[in-house]
């Protein structure tokens, strides 16, 4: 794990030092780095146990400046993997595997997002607008990093984990959601953010949250049901 840290936290660095930050999103399991850090180190808050790195490019995309992303990975050793099905590009490291991410707005389409400001592309998903009109700045030695709200992030995790094809990965967000979302009730700030997030949202993603949420933590249940 400590390679692994060592590579998230350079690669962190590097794009802070292009200016790319102030244009992107950290989200993913990895934000459990900085949760746990933003709350004391709590034990509630799961170690992260991933080898995928996540950003969201938010959409529509507001980028300041031309930055050459795929050649900071590069001075990193990170190998781009180039999909000719889907026309995907992510960057692959013998300890990590970076992604880029935005939100499918509309109807969607079927290829990637263009970003030729930051010369990558990125894949668009669908419930991701909840992370991004969510968003949690948390300064971090000389970096400001953006987060999803802890309580953006819970819920998001219950709308897609039925989503997620691989079980093992289910499972972990599952357990993570519950862990954390659970956490977030013993604190009065958390409490309202949550509910807060919740009714922001549509009641279609509303139901299928109380679904999900209601065979796996009774306590997070009772307090988005009853409110």
């Amino acid at each position: 794990m400590t390679k692994q840290n060592n590579l998230f936290l350079a690669t962190l660095d590097a794009l802070h030092k292009s200016g790319v930050f102030e244009d992107i999103i950290l989200i993913g399991s990895w934000c459990h780095y900085f949760y746990r850090i933003y709350f004391n180190n709590a034990p509630e808050i799961p170690a992260v146990r991933t080898m995928d790195i996540d950003f969201l490019i938010p959409n529509p995309a507001k980028i300041h400046k031309d930055i050459n992303i795929p050649e900071i990975l590069r001075t990193l050793d990170f190998t781009p993997t180039h999909s000719y099905i889907t026309g995907y590009t992510k960057y692959e490291h013998p300890e990590l595997e970076l992604e880029f991410l935005t939100p499918e707005l509309g109807r969607g389409k079927n290829k990637p997002y263009e970003l030729p400001k930051l010369h990558i592309n990125a894949q668009g998903l669908r419930y991701l607008n909840l992370l991004q009109s969510n968003v949690l700045k948390i300064k971090y030695k000389h970096m400001m990093i953006q987060l999803p709200e802890p309580a953006a992030y819970v819920l998001h995790k219950f709308i897609i984990f039925e989503r997620r094809k691989e079980k093992s990965k289910k499972e972990r967000d599952l357990l993570a959601a519950k862990d954390i979302g659970e956490f977030l009730l013993q604190n009065k700030t958390q409490r309202k953010k949550l509910l807060e997030i919740f009714h922001s949202l549509p009641l279609k993603w509303q139901k299928t949250i109380i679904t999900n949420i209601k065979t796996h933590s009774e306590v997070l249940f009772d307090f988005l049901s009853k409110k």
